[in-house]
Formats: C-alpha cells, sequence, structure tokens
C-alpha cells in the first residue's frame, strides 16, 4: 500500500466514527480536518464530495462489522455457540469496542426515515446481510436438532435482528446493558 492509499484508508478509518457518531448529514469537513489533521484539499484529493466519503465510510463500517461476525461464527460448532459468538460481537456496538458509536446501520436508517441519503440502498444491503447471517444460524440450529423445525427461520431472524437493534438503542440512551442482555436472554429462551 502506497503513501496515497494509506492517507485514503486513514480518511475513511477516522471519518466512519465520525459519521455513525454524529450523522451523515451533521459531519461537518471541519470536523473531518480535524479528526485526520488534514487539509480540506488533502481529503478532497481522495473523493470527490463528501457524500463520496461518507459511502466509502459507511462501506469501511459495514465490512469491519460483517468481518467481525463472520470470524465470530466460523470456529463455532454448533448454532447455539454461533449465535452466543453473533450476540458477543453485537455487545461490542454498545461498549464502542470494534466500531464508535453503535450500530452504523441503525444509525444510518434513523437518519434515512428523517430525510433522503445517499446510502439508503447500502443499509438495506446491510440489514438483508445481517438478516440472512441470522437465518443460515437458525438453519444450522434446524438442521442439527438443536432448534425446533417449524421455526420460520427468516422471520425469527427479522424478529432477531430488530429486538435487538431496539435493546442497543435502550441501552445506549440509558447507558445500560441489561437491556441488550435482556432481549438476548429471551431469544435464547426461544431458539434454545
Amino acid at each position: 500500500m502506497n503513501k496515497g492509499e494509506r492517507t485514503k484508508k486513514f480518511i475513511i478509518e477516522q471519518s466512519s466514527s465520525l459519521f455513525n457518531t454524529n450523522g451523515y448529514k451533521s459531519t461537518s469537513i471541519s470536523e473531518i480536518m480535524k479528526a485526520t489533521g488534514l487539509k480540506k484539499g488533502g481529503i478532497f484529493y481522495h473523493f470527490d464530495s463528501k457524500e463520496d466519503l461518507a459511502k466509502a465510510s459507511f462501506s469501511y463500517s459495514l465490512i469491519t462489522l460483517k468481518e467481525n461476525y463472520l470470524q465470530a461464527i466460523k470456529s463455532k460448532e454448533n448454532a447455539n455457540e454461533q449465535f452466543q459468538a453473533f450476540t458477543d460481537i453485537f455487545m461490542t456496538l454498545f461498549h464502542n469496542d470494534i466500531l464508535v458509536g453503535g450500530c452504523p446501520l441503525m444509525n444510518a436508517a434513523i437518519e434515512a426515515d428523517d430525510s433522503k441519503i445517499l446510502i439508503e440502498d447500502s443499509i438495506k444491503e446491510g440489514f438483508a446481510g445481517l438478516i440472512k447471517m441470522i437465518k443460515a444460524i437458525i438453519e444450522f440450529g434446524k438442521s442439527q436438532n438443536e432448534i425446533d423445525k417449524h421455526v420460520d427461520s427468516e422471520q425469527m431472524a427479522v424478529f432477531i435482528i430488530s429486538s435487538m437493534e431496539g435493546a442497543l438503542a435502550l441501552s445506549r440512551l440509558y447507558k445500560d446493558k441489561r437491556y441488550l442482555d435482556m432481549v438476548i436472554i429471551q431469544i435464547k429462551a426461544i431458539l434454545f
């Protein structure tokens, strides 16, 4: 990776935290300049516009999150362990361990609900990917007789991600992870 590529990657990494915390429309170029230590020209040398940078930053957040989920799940031998690994990574969104600012999908979806933002299709793809990942865990559990075969995998996956995202919102609002803990306990009781 040459110096220009390293600089572009650095801008994306620093900006992703700002966009995820402050919002895509609210984050200013001056905030990005301060976070990166670069001048406006240095940022726009690598990106055509703020929107271009926002897309790259959102993509970076999604890829980071997805890679962490997949890495955590892949070595697990049963669905219960896979789901535990998934929830462990999800919990990092409360603690800001992997990404700062909470769930980039939820944050962007809330912002997109209020007004049109250019990454709306990427948000939908991101949620579809999470639902697919949870659905695969459920299907695996059904094939191993860990999860009742009558469970509708897609409906349950949508229920799980909706419940967990809502619990994350409450936990971050009240700065208390017990909301996430309660929801995860209930989901496990339903599944396993």
